[in-house]
């Protein structure tokens, strides 16, 4: 039977790790938990994800986000080799083409 780790303030796979607010400089404290936690050290980058609507603002680690880019562009281009390899062989063959004798190309 899977267990699963009461976390009463969590939300997904993470947690809520403080509280913080925003200055008048418009910068903002990620608490010692969290920082220690996710192993946030000082000068770290970030992306700053948004969604104005839902009022949410997403950090995610510039090097997380890095790695996650180069995987999905190595993944992405052994899709496309794939996708042109199924489409060459799927490429349907008109009924013109089919009896049409091959000709030579001339040099």
């Amino acid at each position: 039977m899977h267990q699963r780790k009461d976390n009463s303030h969590g939300f997904g796979h993470g947690k809520v790790l403080g509280t913080t607010s925003m200055g008048e400089r418009g910068q903002i404290v990620i608490p010692r938990e969290a920082r220690e936690e996710l192993d946030i050290q000082p000068g770290e980058k970030f992306i700053v994800f948004g969604n104005k609507r839902k009022g949410a603002v997403i950090l995610v680690k510039a090097e997380m986000f890095n790695r996650f880019a180069d995987f999905f562009m190595s993944a992405s281009k052994k899709f496309e080799s794939m996708a042109q390899a199924i489409f060459d062989k799927s490429t349907p063959v008109s009924e013109e083409d089919e009896n049409e004798p091959e000709v030579a190309e001339k040099e």
